[in-house]
């Protein structure tokens, strides 16, 4: 799920950035590979440093139920960073650059001398650096080009949407993260008040993201009152009984996060195809 959102990321940056369909399919498939290797690397890394509370949680991630070892996953961290470097290196020299600041976020995240996933700020700050990253990548696949203000726009609130609405995963991950000593919103505030920190977040990035594209980007619109649609639907699934109870019943917020962004893509792309044929 998670690969498989930050290929969708990618190929919206070079939907956005290629709107003249430029940029050949071979150097879009290496780049996107290449990114795909890298991501993985990431989460992978997150994934090592994350053992403590993913088994304090209960979480079905192979290195926290003991399918794979640590220094296993280790090596495979290594090999696909590798393999993601030298993908970029056919490519071009900016998206080495890109690709070496996703991999120095992505480690200063899960496994730095002061960790950024351990407290709000640095985890909102790494996880829409992530994203932005992703976005800017796809966009330097398809040529890198002039960054256009549609682009820049649908990337940073869209990973926004990923560092404040993202943080919803924390509300059924409380017990582990608190025993590694991380300070999110529902360590830090409790699960009540966190819930209406998150609702504000979430619905922060929704209503900025539609008025702006009403007022400057009319192309992303549809999928900027998908965006609202759905930190609407995340409000109220967080505030309400709804999220309450079991783990699952903790992490529908996190899902309704999940399928908002997949929807906002998925629309970002019909529109952009349907305005192809115009």
């Amino acid at each position: 799920m998670v690969q498989a959102i930050f290929l969708l990321r990618f190929t919206a940056g070079a939907a956005l950035g290629d709107a003249h369909g430029a940029a050949g399919r071979l150097v879009l498939l290496v780049a996107g590979l290449g990114w795909l290797a890298t991501t993985w690397a990431v989460y992978l890394a997150n994934g090592v440093a994350d053992v403590v509370e993913d088994r304090a949680n209960g979480t079905a991630r192979p290195i926290a139920r003991g399918d794979l070892y640590r220094r296993s996953a280790t090596r495979i961290v290594w090999g696909l960073a590798a393999f993601g470097l030298a993908l970029a290196a056919v490519v071009s020299l900016t998206q080495v650059l890109l690709t070496a600041a996703m991999l120095g976020v992505g480690w200063a995240y899960s496994l730095g001398p002061w960790p950024l996933k351990a407290n709000l700020a640095g985890f909102v700050a790494a996880v829409t650096a992530l994203g932005m990253l992703t976005y800017l990548a796809g966009w330097s696949a398809a040529g890198g080009g002039p960054l256009s203000g549609t682009m820049f726009l649908f990337g940073l609130m869209m990973s926004l949407w990923m560092g404040l609405g993202g943080s919803t995963k924390d509300l059924a991950d409380a017990k582990g993260d608190q025993l590694a000593g991380r300070k999110t919103l529902p360590v830090l505030l409790g699960g009540r008040r966190a819930r209406v920190v998150m609702a504000i977040a979430a619905s922060s990035v929704g209503w900025t993201f539609i008025i702006l594209c009403a007022v400057r980007a009319i192309g992303v619109l549809p999928a900027a009152a998908v965006v609202f649609a759905g930190s609407l639907a995340l409000s109220v699934t967080v505030l309400t009984p709804l999220s309450r109870g079991a783990r699952s019943a903790e992490r529908r917020p996190y899902r309704v996060f999940m399928v908002t962004q997949y929807c906002a893509h998925v629309v970002l792309f019909g529109y952009l195809g349907v305005a192809s044929l115009l």
